[in-house]
């Protein structure tokens, strides 16, 4: 079955600079899961997870604040923000308040609304998204060098998994959103987005509208290439045209998905 992909949900909105230069390629030698426990209070980072309709799908938020009320950063929503309020064993708040979000423990949260289940665990107590490090160029846009503002989301369906890189421009969010058919792997995979070939490349997110003056774009001929698939880091490049045959873009990654 050959791939054709809905763009990925884009919002905006938390204001914080960044962009110091990136590091080098090598996965880090510590190719584990993160996993607190024992902390004294929900501050840190956390990644959540869910399946729904045969997905698995994986982000992460930031919890800041150690007191009763707290605010919630969330990846998969394009860094919105949620201010909550503990209540008892519970967070009121999170995500249009549809329900509460329950603490089971500093290190575990859980939610359930209708038929949508979402575990959190929190990875790291220091509430930062630090998930590695990607490059964007192209003559369409400045260079993007992403190293000290990255969070990733990933899934994983019967048609293939689903890598999303995600930063903050000038607080504006920009997406790299890369779709391959069946498993992420280390290997090269041909570009293209109408469904014949093995991936796929959407670029997106307020700061890609804004610069490029289109809401999203996709690579229409290139290649991905993984160079290194660790248990939760991924390292690789791609490269190709947008959707005009024209312009270049590449792009370089070195992540730690929220797999676990």
């Amino acid at each position: 079955m050959k791939l054709r992909w809905a763009l990925p949900l884009v919002a905006a909105t938390l204001s914080v600079s960044m962009l110091p230069g990136c590091g080098g390629e090598q996965l880090p030698p510590d190719d584990v899961v993160r996993k607190t426990n024992g902390s004294a209070n929900t501050q840190g980072l956390w990644r959540m997870m869910e399946n729904f309709q045969g997905e698995t799908f994986y982000s992460t938020v930031l919890v800041q604040g150690t007191g009763n009320n707290v605010t919630m950063t969330d990846c998969s929503r394009a860094f919105e923000k949620d201010s909550m309020t503990r209540q008892g064993n519970a967070f009121a708040g999170y995500n249009h308040d549809l329900a509460s979000l329950v603490i089971q423990n500093n290190d575990t949260l859980h939610w359930n609304y209708d038929n949508q289940v979402r575990r959190f665990e929190k990875m790291d107590r220091v509430a930062q998204f630090n998930m590695g490090e990607f490059e964007v160029s192209s003559p369409l846009l400045p260079d993007v060098v992403a190293s000290n503002l990255v969070c990733v989301q990933y899934s994983e369906t019967e048609r293939g998994d689903s890598l999303v890189l995600t930063t903050q421009v000038l607080g504006r969010p920009l997406l790299v959103t890369i779709r391959t058919e069946g498993r992420l792997q280390e290997g090269r995979y041909d570009i293209e987005p109408y469904g014949n070939a093995d991936a796929m490349v959407i670029f997106s997110g307020s700061h890609w509208a804004n610069t490029t003056l289109t809401a999203y774009d996709e690579i229409s001929s290139g290649r991905l290439t993984i160079l290194s698939r660790g248990n939760v880091w991924v390292e690789g490049e791609l490269e190709g045209v947008l959707r005009n045959g024209i312009t270049p873009i590449r792009v370089s990654f070195n992540v730690e998905t929220p797999l676990n």
